[in-house]
């Protein structure tokens, strides 16, 4: 079993500069986000949330006089990861290098995958390296149809499903791809295999507790990401859980 660690100060993401800094908007007053990359023994943990043009975020982290084309620029600044959506990115990588040209040299995004695009986002040989740090295919249930797209993934990027239904030597099954399982400790249910991604609906510390505990008993060779999927907290949840990932170092 490994425990996350925080890297030493200086490190890749130590320290997020943020270009709005000072950027007034009646309440709003944001700087940067200082912290460090936890990580289980080999790769760092990814925090972040799901999508990030929430309407409901306007003004309440983005300043409302914000143009929406400057809010991936604005959360990259001062989050470290983000799930991104299957519809926000196409399936089409070539949009994805501008979202590489905006970011910071430390931030990664988690690419989500329908059911419906698996077999043509399989076909891609090559992504915007590093910030593309793995994908998320959703899956009703695992067929046979499925498995070759998934292998064929999984020896480009790192890869997790997450799967709505998936019984006995389901589990199996995605290990033998090299594809890990997608957790969601809100239904006790644990992430498992190379890639380790877990996804938070409803906050409390218990529920945050045990998707960090989860993902640092996997021994993820390819990465480990948290995510929030409600608008609602997801920004909370973000920095409650790097707080307390540094808590249960």
């Amino acid at each position: 079993m490994c425990g996350f660690g925080v890297a030493a100060p200086g490190v890749v993401g130590a320290h997020r500069g943020f270009p709005f800094d000072g950027w007034v908007d009646g309440a709003v007053r944001m700087g940067p986000l200082s912290w460090a990359p936890m990580t289980n023994g080999l790769t760092p943990l990814l925090v972040g949330a799901r999508g990030y043009t929430h309407a409901t975020w306007r003004g309440a982290f983005y300043p409302e006089d914000l143009p929406s084309e400057w809010r991936f620029l604005f959360y990259s600044h001062r989050y470290p990861a983000l799930l991104m959506p299957a519809r926000a990115w196409g399936p089409d990588p070539a949009r994805l290098a501008a979202f590489s040209e905006d970011a910071p040299g430390d931030f990664r995004m988690v690419l989500e995958v329908s059911e419906a695009h698996l077999a043509r986002v399989a076909q891609v040989a090559a992504w915007p390296h590093p910030v593309v740090a793995g994908c998320l295919v959703r899956l009703r249930r695992l067929e046979a149809v499925h498995k070759g797209p998934l292998a064929a993934l999984a020896q480009v990027l790192p890869v997790a499903a997450d799967i709505r239904t998936c019984p006995a030597g389901c589990r199996a099954a995605l290990a033998a791809l090299g594809v890990g399982v997608c957790g969601r400790p809100g239904q006790g249910r644990p992430p498992a295999g190379p890639f380790a991604v877990s996804l938070v609906d409803r906050i409390d510390r218990r529920t945050l507790g045990a998707a960090l505990q989860g993902l640092a008993a996997v021994e993820a060779k390819a990465g480990s990401a948290l995510f929030f999927c409600d608008p609602a907290t997801a920004l909370s949840g973000v920095e409650e859980a790097l707080l307390l990932a540094d808590l249960l170092a």
